[in-house]
């Protein structure tokens, strides 16, 4: 049977996985990657140096 503590650390080893892929991804096909970053969601491009595109959500103002 399985320890919650080795059933949290399979999950915790998949999500980098997947992040992994996902930057790959995104810099095999020059797509923008969101992320998160000191709490706020940050628009990357992945492979010119992560190159920040957008640090915070548009404005729900400006129309």
């Amino acid at each position: 049977m399985k320890t919650k503590t080795n059933w949290i650390q399979q999950a915790d080893q998949a999500l980098q996985r997947a992040a992994k892929r996902a930057r790959e991804l995104a810099e095999r096909t020059n797509t923008p990657l969101h992320i998160m970053r000191d709490g706020k969601v940050v628009k990357l491009m992945p492979g010119f140096g992560d190159l920040l595109l957008r640090e915070d959500p548009p404005s729900a103002d400006k129309r």
